[in-house]
């Protein structure tokens, strides 16, 4: 894990404006780590500049993703809680303030192009993108983390705790910590047809997040529905995605996880086992075909006027 070593120039700015201090410290992360490299590739990045954006844990948006995700979801301030209580083994400490800072990491558009050929299964720099790509996310939060801890501040990467599940329901499978919730909450995009996140930069990408006791500006939510960004929603029209899947699993009442569950882990099984080229990693081979190819992979589409008011 790479660790922040703290001087009192550091000091000095994290403390005059600590949004564009972490703004900073993250996109030089991306841009300098060696970890964000396509090996396989010509040691091109994995993800192109990030997005950044931030969110206060009490904001009451959080609360109502116990009804729209699950009961289970962790608010921002109930993960932090649990990890200061067990990190002290002491009764629960209630910190003045949570933030959130949540982050956007574009896929490199030539991996775009890449996998916007396939039909069936993903290109394999698609592959390496989604298990590299997730191992550098990883190494980013734990640094950002190590950043905030050496300001004398608390923070956790929730999907690397250990209070971090992943629950089975009747209809497929939700976590207690979402990072594309988060990254709603911190202004950076909106959710589409199939289940993705449309950000500035597009739905091909990952996100992550940390959670602080840090006190933040909230990014400003730049939308007024959570649907804003997707064309379908907003025209009527596209529905690409649609077309693209290649297990049937999205439809225009939206998104069939049974079914997307079943594509990756039977129907693409043999991308992994090598079927088609040798070279695939991680424990499925990673699919992604339905944020490929479509109008918003690498933007927010354009859209002409609104189908219907979505609350």
């Amino acid at each position: 894990m790479n660790t922040f070593s703290m001087d009192k120039r550091t000091q000095k700015l994290f403390s005059r404006d600590p949004e564009i201090f972490i703004e900073r410290a993250i996109k030089d992360f991306v841009r300098l780590s060696p970890a964000n490299r396509l090996d396989r590739f010509e040691n091109e990045p994995i993800f192109e500049k990030p997005l950044v954006g931030f969110a206060d844990g009490d904001d009451p948006l959080f609360r109502e993703y116990k009804t729209v995700v699950h009961e289970n979801h962790f608010l921002p301030r109930e993960i932090l809680e649990l990890y200061l209580s067990q990190k002290t083994k002491s009764e629960i400490i209630r910190p003045e303030s949570v933030s959130v800072i949540s982050i956007v990491f574009p896929v490199n558009k030539k991996t775009i192009k890449t996998n916007a050929m396939e039909k069936e299964g993903p290109s394999l720099r698609w592959n390496h993108t989604r298990w590299k790509g997730q191992e550098f996310i990883n190494e980013l939060s734990n640094y950002l983390v190590s950043i905030l801890e050496s300001m004398g501040h608390s923070a956790i990467a929730p999907e690397l705790s250990p209070f971090y599940k992943i629950i089975a329901l009747p209809d497929g499978f939700v976590s207690n910590w979402s990072q594309r919730h988060a990254a709603y909450a911190a202004g950076l995009g909106t959710f589409s047809l199939n289940d993705g996140f449309i950000t500035a930069k597009g739905m091909a990408m990952r996100c992550g997040s940390v959670v602080t006791n840090l006190k933040l500006k909230s990014s400003a939510r730049l939308y007024t529905n959570y649907l804003e960004n997707c064309l379908f929603y907003t025209t009527g029209k596209c529905g690409k995605c649609i077309r693209r899947c290649p297990g049937g699993a999205i439809s225009e009442r939206g998104h069939d996880k049974i079914k997307c569950f079943e594509t990756v882990f039977e129907k693409q099984k043999s991308w992994f086992e090598g079927a088609h080229g040798s070279g695939f990693i991680g424990s499925y081979a990673g699919c992604g075909l339905c944020q490929t190819g479509v109008p918003c992979a690498n933007r927010i589409p354009e859209k002409k006027r609104i189908r219907k008011e979505t609350v």
